[in-house]
């Protein structure tokens, strides 16, 4: 717990990757391509790599795996923990730290309200499409302790990110004292990071639209990503 949190802090940028699949040599990829952080899924259907990924029993070796990998390179690991109603619980969520898992990611309208006062993982709460930032401010005040800006509607995804979207990037991180990571719901390039930086945005999260689903492609957009950040 706090090992994200910490490199956010520290940092001025930081470079995650959200896996595709739970898959170790997926992690392996990423990590070679210089990732500081990895996020894994349990309990969803992923809009953007069109992937189911199981519940904590079904992908609990996997996940063993890629926390195994990343805990040797000092990188923490996140996990989006479900959505939709099928959501781990609490139980679940102190194996997961058990496991290494540092922190959760969830849109605040999946999370049940235990996730703003357990201590089992850190807090990431997704902004999200619509009126988010009064809520975002609120969820700050209960717990949250990290934001991803994941703003984007569905139709948008996989698009040029635009000096529109950069600004509502900057509305947020000037309105929130947490740290806030922008994800890739939108073809963002290596080349763009620093304009996020410029932006107040402390951390960008890659994932399937901009690195692929297999591992040389995650490798080759992850080392991309990461020599924009030198």
């Amino acid at each position: 717990m706090n090992q994200l949190l910490n490199t956010l802090q520290t940092n001025a940028f930081t470079l995650l990757v959200s896996l595709p699949r739970n898959d170790v040599r997926l992690a392996e990829a990423a990590l070679r391509g210089g990732a500081q952080g990895l996020k894994v899924h349990l309990n969803v259907e992923h809009f953007a790599s069109g992937t189911r990924f199981g519940t904590l029993q079904e992908e609990r070796e996997s996940l063993a795996r890629i926390v195994e990998v990343a805990q040797a390179a000092a990188v923490p690991v996140g996990v989006v923990p479900g959505a939709g109603g099928a959501f781990t619980s609490e139980d679940e969520f102190a194996e997961l730290a058990a496991m290494g898992i540092d922190f959760f990611d969830a849109y605040p309208f999946d999370a049940p309200p235990w996730t703003l006062t357990q201590r089992h993982l850190d807090v990431m709460l997704a902004a999200y499409a619509g009126d988010y930032l009064d809520t975002m401010m609120f969820l700050e005040d209960s717990g949250m302790t990290m934001c991803e800006a994941s703003i984007m509607p569905h139709e948008e995804y996989g698009q040029d990110l635009t000096a529109l979207d950069v600004a509502r990037y900057r509305q947020i991180a000037q309105t929130l004292e947490a740290p806030v990571i922008v994800p890739s719901q939108k073809k963002i390039a290596p080349r763009d990071v620093a304009v996020l930086q410029g932006a107040g945005v402390r951390a960008l999260l890659i994932g399937a639209i901009v690195t692929g689903r297999e591992p040389e492609s995650i490798e080759i957009a992850t080392r991309a990503f990461r020599q924009a950040l030198a």
